[in-house]
């Protein structure tokens, strides 16, 4: 009875996420992508996504996964940097808006997969590069995880941005804007115990703190515009002043399947970063 009970909470969860990306698709309008700043992005840059982008590495000729790929605004950048890109979403609507994306750029439409994330239709040790971002606060982070590692070769590493919330105080700031457009059921940002269940089993090689409280405040009553001019100082504060981590409301982080060395760009920007142990 419990096998029954967890497996029909994960098809209400897979239903929730599939009615969001519906909703989400209606809000989303389809634009070409600037690409330029995910090409070869500083170590230290302020931005997350950009810094994901960073601890990929070379991804050239490698196979990645764009798991949850939604409207394609990653996938576009993956095709730039010159990997064997397969975009996957659980909606339908949205791996449609993936395929206008990439149509306005110069690239190929890679295979566009419309699949849950706990059941990806591809072989096991396939996978080179996993990018996940924004994805995991919505799944059951354990199966999540499982099917990701299925996915990758040994020595292949996960990419995640995800958003957190360490600090009640954030939580209870956050209650009093109006709530976000497009939330299914089961998303929340990860709190520091599932962080930690997230990294269990994988070699960290790569992880940093971002976006300060006052970042998505600004974007609330000022726009997208002056959010954006604040991600430098929100990165200066977080270098500078590594206590002001706990009310950090996003983390970007490298975790390695066993079976490779830590590439020395990589390791010069993560010192702490050691070669997974087989």
């Amino acid at each position: 009875m419990r096998n029954f009970n967890a497996g029909l909470t994960e098809l209400m969860s897979g239903l929730s996420e599939i009615e969001r990306g519906k909703s989400e698709a209606v809000h989303t309008a389809v634009r070409a992508i600037d690409v330029a700043p995910y090409l070869d992005p500083e170590p230290d840059t302020p931005f997350p996504l950009r810094y994901a982008f960073f601890l990929m590495g070379d991804v050239l000729g490698k196979t990645v996964l764009d798991l949850g790929c939604g409207s394609g605004e990653n996938t576009v950048p993956l095709l730039a940097r010159g990997a064997h890109v397969i975009a996957l979403d659980i909606s339908q609507e949205l791996a449609a808006l993936a395929r206008k994306r990439v149509e306005l750029s110069p690239y190929t439409c890679p295979p566009l997969l419309v699949a849950s994330a706990y059941d990806v239709p591809l072989p096991d040790n396939s996978i080179d590069l996993i990018l996940c971002a924004s994805v995991v606060h919505h799944l059951n982070i354990p199966r999540a995880m499982q099917e990701m590692r299925r996915l990758l070769k040994p020595g292949g590493a996960v990419i995640m941005k995800e958003p957190v919330r360490f600090s009640t105080l954030a939580g209870a700031l956050r209650r009093l804007f109006p709530a976000q457009q497009d939330v299914s059921d089961d998303e929340h940002p990860l709190t520091r115990e599932e962080l930690r269940q997230m990294k269990t089993g994988w070699h960290v090689s790569g992880e940093r703190a971002f976006r300060l409280p006052v970042v998505p405040l600004v974007r609330t009553f000022f726009g997208e515009r002056a959010a954006h001019k604040m991600f430098p100082l929100d990165g200066w504060l977080l270098g500078h002043l590594s206590p002001l981590e706990f009310l950090s409301t996003s983390r970007v982080l490298r975790l390695q399947k066993a079976g490779t060395e830590v590439s020395s760009k990589l390791a010069e920007a993560n010192p702490e970063a050691q070669p997974c142990a087989e």
